[in-house]
């Protein structure tokens, strides 16, 4: 028997249209720096950092436009699949009671998201450029267990909504 969740056209909220304008925003400072550095940069740039922030990998500066054409492509989809609330995976069961303020949740989760991943890889972006011309490039130890608290902290904080709000 299969049960079809309700369906709700989710009005955006402020903080959803204020987070949308600063991925755009980053969106625009990573091809900002794709174009400033395809000019200002060596033929030779570094393109992996590993665990310990230091890079490790080294290609040509074609590799600057990977960022921002990712980024615009994540920034995309996020922002489709953001208008199906009703086809997302719950932890909690949907029903006609919770199901807009569930849809809520996880609309506002995917923002945070998407406007964290764009943010990550404008500044990812521009430590590339500007590490381009030392001798021991490095993001810093501090940057992978950061990066990982934020997308974490960010999941966990509005799954724990989701539990709160069933």
């Amino acid at each position: 028997m299969s049960h079809q969740r309700p369906v709700f056209l989710i009005p955006q909220s402020q903080q959803a249209r204020m987070l949308n304008w600063i991925a755009l925003a980053g969106l625009v400072a990573l091809f900002g720096i794709a174009i400033h550095g395809w000019f200002a940069l060596p033929e030779s740039i570094p393109i992996h950092f590993g665990i310990d922030g230091k890079a490790d990998g080294w290609g040509t500066k074609n590799f600057l436009w990977l960022l921002p054409i990712v980024g615009l492509i994540i920034y995309g989809m996020l922002t489709f699949i953001n208008r199906y609330p009703h086809t997302f995976n719950y932890a909690v069961r949907i029903t006609e009671e919770n199901a807009l303020r569930q849809y809520q949740i996880a609309c506002s989760m995917l923002n945070w998201l998407k406007t964290e991943i764009i943010l990550l890889f404008a500044y990812i972006e521009w430590q590339m450029f500007n590490l381009a011309t030392i001798e021991n490039p490095s993001l810093g130890i501090w940057f992978l267990p950061v990066y990982l608290i934020v997308i974490f902290g960010t999941s966990a904080y509005w799954l724990s909504q989701s539990f709160l709000a069933r």
